[in-house]
């Protein structure tokens, strides 16, 4: 029925959450992915939207954007992206039908992640009906392996209230993650036919799923179609080559491939100065 809403339904009227990643947590992380430049990318999302027919509200560039989105407010918070939107311990329970299970693995909502002053904190902006969010940590950095696809466990209260948020707050019709990738597809339950009680079900529900993935890594693509049901736009991994060197250490290197080939004395005392300064003038001669 969602994805039939997404065709039937005037454009104007939908509301598209954009999920981007932040790994490590630190604001010089914000929108990460393999091989991708996010938040470039998600301006093309953006202003595709627009031309579409959606209600967006498009930044200037992709640098405001990005200014946006780390936001002024968050060192007051302690979190690294501007944060939107405050839950309720008493919202959160009435949200979400899970919140006993992840207090068995966390204890107590709001626990201590993507919480602040007894709320639990959606972090992201509004343009017009689009959400901007970041998608919080899976809680275990230096052991990721422990939460990971693991076959019980929970994902922290801040995980679960980000995606309640989308859809029982926003009301999103559709989500769309950015990037090679997020945890959502990694959370605890079963790895094939996934059932209720399976992490990735529960909190993606029944939300339309896209998720840009790069074409490269078809296994884990294959994972987040499986566990995370998500409708696969993949993007073409950047051609890598040689850079080579540029403006005078080229000339630099040329010298030095000169005078490792001279034989006459003179020649060689004649580059050596030369070498000496070239490395002078690139500030090569202080290391």
């Amino acid at each position: 029925m969602r994805w039939n809403r997404l065709q039937t339904a005037r454009r104007e009227e939908l509301k598209i959450a954009v999920v981007v990643f932040c790994f490590p947590p630190n604001k010089g992380n914000i929108g990460t992915a393999a091989e991708l430049d996010v938040f470039p990318s998600v301006m093309g999302i953006l202003r595709k939207l627009k031309d579409d027919g959606y209600d967006v509200e498009v930044p200037e560039s992709a640098d405001s954007l990005r200014e946006m989105l780390l936001g002024s407010e968050a060192e007051g918070y302690g979190t690294t992206a501007n944060v939107l939107y405050k839950m309720s311990v008493d919202e959160f329970f009435q949200k979400c039908p899970y919140v006993e299970d992840i207090e068995r693995e966390w204890g107590r909502a709001p626990g201590e992640i993507n919480s602040f002053d007894g709320k639990l904190l959606i972090q992201g902006i509004r343009l017009g009906k689009v959400f901007l969010g970041v998608q919080p940590t899976f809680g275990y950095e230096g052991d990721p392996m422990r939460l990971l696809m693991a076959r019980s466990g929970a994902p922290h209260h801040g995980f679960a209230a980000f995606y309640t948020f989308i859809e029982k707050v926003f009301k999103a019709d559709a989500v769309i993650h950015v990037g090679t990738h997020g945890s959502l597809e990694f959370m605890p339950g079963k790895q094939v036919g996934l059932s209720e009680k399976c992490w990735p079900d529960r909190l993606i529900g029944e939300l339309p799923n896209v998720y840009i993935y790069s074409v490269n890594n078809p296994s884990e693509g294959s994972i987040a179609k499986r566990r995370s049901y998500a409708e696969l736009i993949s993007y073409l991994t950047p051609p890598v080559e040689n850079a080579g060197l540029y403006k005078e250490l080229a000339g630099l290197k040329e010298l030095l491939s000169d005078y490792r080939q001279a034989r006459d004395e003179k020649e060689r005392e004649h580059l050596f100065a030369a070498i000496e300064e070239s490395a002078v003038r690139l500030h090569l001669d202080a290391n």
